[in-house]
């Protein structure tokens, strides 16, 4: 319980309080913005699981382009890239 002032005769109220038991104003206890910041929001946009795979046949055609031959690592970083954009703007 914590003490505020009332807005009317400026006495301390329980902030539990419906009214000021000085003058019968109406207390209205505003929630601080402090708690909603707290409370984590998690964003969950539809194409991100798109940007993942996109991003993931990068790194794969990356690799792929060194380790076996350039021709199928630059289709797989092209489809990629492709992917990835299809999802950034999904």
């Amino acid at each position: 319980m914590a003490l505020i002032n009332c807005s009317e005769c400026g006495k301390e109220v329980s902030d539990k309080a419906s009214a000021c038991p000085n003058c019968g104003a109406p207390i209205s206890v505003h929630t601080p913005l402090k708690e909603h910041l707290e409370s984590p929001i998690q964003v969950k946009r539809p194409g991100s699981k798109l940007e993942a795979l996109g991003t993931l046949l990068i790194i794969v055609g990356i690799f792929a382009g060194f380790a076996v031959n350039f021709q199928l690592g630059g289709l797989l970083i092209l489809a990629g890239f492709v992917i990835f954009l299809i999802g950034r703007f999904n």
